[in-house]
């Protein structure tokens, strides 16, 4: 149980307000080099909800991903626990073949390497006063003293910009109670934070209504908008120098990042452009025109405004079509753009694979036949239908496979840049296949089973129905009773936005009559049982899992013991309580 929420059950313990706890920690942005050596240049303290949501093995890697892990140490002690950074190696590039006129078919551009890969270590003031990150065969180990950090804070690379053109986010004007409220209940959330760049200080309500306008676009879509009570959607402002971003010109064979070798850029209407933006976003990174990029370190040095970030979405004011994936998404102002960043919401939320058969040679191969990699949840190479993953989401009487075609859900081949050999769950009408489209069933399905195993920050278990420290009386310890009282028992709890979810008290494993609601009245006049166990479970009855492949991530529970003592004794009418009296010696 984390700290915050074990202060939480004490303040309920005492009938006082539930206010999760924060913990001071370090907030250190590295850069990484070419050979994988990390930098810092950027230092501030920040206040955390959860100290530990960095730890090793809480995030599931997806292929691509290097994991850079790091270990604590204070005063030469050094902890046992292993935290890990994921730093994405690649930017995506997948476009809509023809945004202007809806044609969402994807453009594949071979990922690039990210010339500016960047992550973030939080870790809390009283654990650490140094890091140490793990060698390995290519490299040596490296030690960074967090004290001496600080104090050179002030030298560290992206501390002027920090200071002046980049200044930390802030929540817009009228969200500050918003925002508290957030960040109360930040450890049982997905928190999403929006920066913006090319924004400036006179365009806060740009970049508002362009948050909005991503924000309705992500919420419109099923499962986003099913459970957007699971989400922190928090913006922070960041001001620019100057408007939009930078359009290197066309110019055949560049090579460089001052002109554009994208034959795309000859019909860019803003070619020549150069702006000073916050986070340096510009367009045709590594000559892809539509490869519309910022610096990642600067983009987590603004988010430490907002510590707890799960994901990062940016939007650039900017209205030429392009964006990126990888550590983050980034879009253009652009009306289609949006569909950029909820596929590639797709990739780093869900873990789910591209299901168009573009060819993309070297990528790494998957297989569910056996083996050390596994393919994602919504593509396979396993054709025999009784062992296909996603057979419970066949459709009654579908051949397996699949011709081209046909409607419904079964095993269509052509997935993940391969033509024949890989299969997909329907034909032509998922999100990940073509944008514009909707997520299918299997992709859907991985959403919601995400959001309750976790692996993406905090909650690192995932999101629970039961909202962690508003029991009371709290589970933690065994609950005095006097018999023949009532005792209230509660707990608040979880909705999803649009489903339902089921509530039942048991008593002692036997399910209560009539009680399912959020709370339960106990009463027992009897002496015995002397000891009592009282559940509470909920259970989301989402239509989008199958339950054959839910496992028990959809029933939450908290379980009191009941110590059922003597019944208070009855006065008489009229008769006073008796006193206590000290003997005082003489």
């Amino acid at each position: 149980m984390r700290l915050s929420t074990l202060l939480c059950a004490a303040a309920l313990s005492l009938a006082a307000t539930c206010v999760h706890a924060t913990v001071p920690a370090h907030y250190v942005v590295f850069e990484m080099d070419a050979q994988g050596r990390a930098e810092p240049v950027f230092y501030t303290q920040v206040q955390l909800n959860d100290p530990q949501r960095d730890l090793r093995g809480r995030q599931p890697a997806e292929r691509g991903i290097e994991r850079v892990e790091y270990r604590v140490s204070r005063d030469g002690a050094k902890s046992a626990q292993v935290f890990e950074a994921q730093v994405p190696q690649f930017l995506r590039a997948e476009f809509a073949a023809d945004p202007e006129h809806g044609d969402g078919r994807i453009e594949l551009h071979r990922p690039v390497r990210d010339p500016h890969r960047a992550f973030v270590v939080r870790v809390p003031l009283d654990a650490a006063d140094a890091i140490e990150f793990g060698g390995g065969a290519a490299k040596a180990a490296q030690r960074f003293d967090l004290r001496e950090l600080a104090i050179r804070a002030a030298q560290l690379p992206l501390a002027a910009s920090a200071r002046g053109a980049m200044p930390l986010a802030a929540p817009l004007s009228g969200d500050a109670q918003a925002s508290a409220v957030k960040a109360a209940n930040s450890g049982n959330r997905l928190d999403i934070l929006v920066l913006g760049d090319g924004y400036t200080s006179v365009e806060q309500t740009t970049f508002a209504n362009h948050a909005a306008t991503l924000k309705t676009a992500l919420f419109n879509v099923s499962p986003y908008k099913d459970y957007q009570n699971f989400v922190n959607w928090q913006t922070g402002f960041v001001a620019s120098s100057q408007s939009g971003a930078d359009h290197p010109p066309y110019q055949a064979g560049c090579t460089g990042t001052s002109c554009c070798a994208d034959t795309a850029a000859r019909t860019d209407p803003r070619a020549g452009t150069f702006v000073n933006t916050a986070l340096d976003a510009t367009f045709c990174t590594s000559q892809i025109h539509r490869l519309l990029t910022t610096r990642s370190s600067k983009v987590m040095a603004a988010a430490a405004g907002f510590p707890d970030w799960d994901k990062i979405l940016v939007t650039v004011n900017d209205p030429v079509y392009g964006g990126a994936g990888g550590s983050y998404a980034t879009i253009s102002a652009h009306s289609s753009a949006a569909l950029i960043a909820i596929h590639e919401f797709g990739h780093s939320f869900h873990g789910l694979a591209d299901e168009y058969d573009s060819p993309y040679p070297g990528f790494p191969a998957c297989s569910d036949l056996g083996g050390s990699a596994p393919c994602e949840a919504n593509v396979t190479n396993q054709t025999n239908a009784s062992l296909v993953k996603w057979r419970s989401w066949f459709t009654p009487g579908l051949p397996i496979p699949t011709p081209a075609g046909t409607s419904g859900t079964g095993l269509f081949q052509g997935a993940r840049y391969l033509s024949s050999g890989m299969y997909r769950p329907v034909d032509n009408t998922c999100l990940m296949r073509a944008l514009g489209n909707s997520f299918c069933p299997v992709c859907r399905q991985e959403y919601v089973l995400k959001l309750y195993r976790g692996g993406f920050g905090s909650p690192a278990a995932g999101i629970d129905l039961i909202e962690p420290g508003t029991e009371a009386p709290s589970p933690a310890t065994a609950v005095s009773y006097a018999r023949g009282t009532t005792k209230r028992f509660s707990a608040t709890l979880l909705q999803p936005s649009l489903g339902v979810v089921a509530v039942q008290w048991y008593l002692d494993g036997v399910a209560i009559s009539g009680a399912t609601a959020a709370s339960y009245d106990f009463r027992q006049d009897a002496a015995t049982p002397a000891t009592r166990t009282l559940e509470l479970r909920v259970t989301d009855q989402t239509a989008f899992v199958k339950a054959a492949m839910a496992g028990n991530l959809l029933q939450h529970s908290r379980t009191w013991t009941i110590r059922v003592g003597a019944a208070p004794v009855a006065l008489a009418p009229n008769e006073a309580a008796p006193v206590a009296r000290l003997a005082v010696s003489p």
